[in-house]
């Protein structure tokens, strides 16, 4: 599986711009979480009020990578645990019968991020919103690959975006897990300039999943 990535942008903690993530490669800079959010000025102030947190790390990356080809460009968003923050606060509601708010129901689904940038950009392309457990952005990837070919796209653009999981569910995730959003612009393999992927069956043996906590 052969293809070229032409721009790619990513936030994690205090990693985000390219000269960054060179430093980071050569062990020069180390990881360390950060609370800020990335400001979005070119975001309405209403439609940015909407956006958030997980909202906010996919919608930079998104428009940093982009730049002013927004409108036009099929999508894949991928995400393991999706706003969990916002679904876990509906769920606490329901569990303390507490009123639900329609707003934030409306943006907890798998593709509420998917929406809310189509309408900004009027984007009216092709979007689809993945969910594969820890194989979400590889599966992500595998998808935008098929659509590029089977389609005859020329770019697709790949959005990953998972947060550290609110403190309750920590004991059913990984420690290793942070907060991290990543977006870039995929296009067919090119002679001078592309990446290879290839696959393997899986000899280990798999754990089942382990059982979520019920609200």
């Amino acid at each position: 599986m052969k293809f070229a990535i032409e721009k790619c942008v990513a936030w994690y903690g205090n990693i985000r711009t390219t000269e960054d993530w060179q430093l980071w490669a050569k062990g020069e800079l180390e990881y360390s979480p950060e609370d800020d959010l990335p400001p979005l000025k070119q975001i309405p102030p209403m439609q940015r009020r909407r956006l958030s947190p997980f909202a906010k790390f996919s919608f930079h990356c998104i428009l940093e990578s982009l730049g002013d080809n927004i409108s036009d460009i099929p999508c894949v968003f991928s995400s393991r645990h999706g706003d969990l923050h916002k679904t876990a606060k509906l769920i606490e509601d329901v569990a303390t019968k507490s009123d639900l708010s329609p707003t934030n129901f409306g943006l907890s689904v798998h593709n509420a991020v998917a929406g809310l940038y189509s309408i900004f950009a009027k984007n009216k392309q092709a979007m689809t919103a993945i969910s594969a457990g820890e194989d979400s952005l590889m599966m992500a990837i595998v998808d935008a690959y098929a659509k590029l070919h089977s389609q005859n796209l020329e770019q697709i653009l790949v959005v990953y975006t998972d947060q550290i999981v609110p403190e309750q569910y920590s004991p059913f995730v990984s420690d290793k897990e942070q907060t991290l959003a990543i977006a870039f612009v995929l296009s067919k393999a090119q002679p001078d300039s592309s990446m290879s992927l290839s696959f393997e069956p899986q000899t280990a043996n798999h754990q089942e999943d382990e059982k979520l906590p019920a609200a």
